[in-house]
């Protein structure tokens, strides 16, 4: 057996864990398992997937790529409750512990969790202790406090750019532009030479084009061509190589 069905064995080792992990939670978080050394169909195992849509087979993350463009710097072992974005842009909380293999990064198990019943929850609950907050018991030794009903603090957040939980390469790409058109209230159309390089810039720092295919989704995304994208990928490569990263 070669080194690499060696490492792609030990990734499905964990697809137990997933099920563990899924049951304990609950149907409201979603836990996947990511094979890192096949970025372009990353999701092998999936549970709860009605969190965010996605199937086995998707394409790893912007989180999951980022974590690949940094390589060997990444020396978390974790990160918990960080901001999650579903397909339909709800809000998640999510958390990625990240499997390593002779210590190199190969796989992370991520869980992303739906709150908004809890928050509706809590605001229900809210809104009866103003109506009530002067409820006392009979022998007045009591007040009954309802906001700890449902009460969850909110839990100190891992600070990363939102991981974006998409089912393909061109939601990643088109999720950026949208962002830069939104910053220059502009639309695509009018993006500028140096808006698009910037485009550009944000997706390789993110790792996107470490996927098969990325060049073509951003240069039909940003409406020019493929060449044009290689130019500034190179532009971008020497400015990342001038800057030490």
């Amino acid at each position: 057996m070669n080194k690499e069905q060696e490492i792609r064995n030990y990734i499905r080792s964990f697809i137990p864990m997933v099920d563990f992990l899924a049951e304990i939670l609950g149907k409201t978080s979603e836990v996947v398992l990511n094979d890192l050394t096949d970025l372009d169909h990353s999701v092998i195992a999936i549970r709860n997937a009605e969190v965010s849509k996605r199937k086995i087979g998707d394409p790893a993350t912007n989180l999951a790529l980022r974590t690949m463009q940094a390589g060997k710097k990444e020396k978390d072992q974790f990160l918990a409750n960080y901001e999650g974005v579903s397909r339909g842009g709800h809000n998640l909380r999510s958390s990625t512990f990240f499997i390593r293999y002779q210590g190199e990064l190969v796989a992370m198990i991520c869980i992303n969790t739906d709150d908004s019943i809890f928050d509706k929850l809590k605001g229900l609950v809210d809104k009866i202790v103003v109506d009530y907050k002067h409820l006392e018991t009979k022998d007045n030794s009591l007040t009954v406090n309802l906001s700890t009903v449902a009460g969850r603090e909110k839990l100190v957040a891992t600070k990363v750019e939102p991981e974006r939980l998409t089912s393909n390469i061109s939601e990643l790409a088109k999720s950026e532009v949208i962002k830069i058109c939104e910053q220059k209230n502009i639309s695509v159309n009018y993006l500028k030479r140096e808006d698009k390089l910037e485009v550009v810039r944000s997706l390789f720092n993110q790792g996107y084009f470490l996927l098969k295919d990325s060049v073509g989704e951003v240069a039909e995304i940003l409406k020019v061509s493929e060449p044009t994208i290689y130019r500034y990928l190179q532009i971008v490569k020497v400015e990342a190589k001038g800057s030490g990263k």
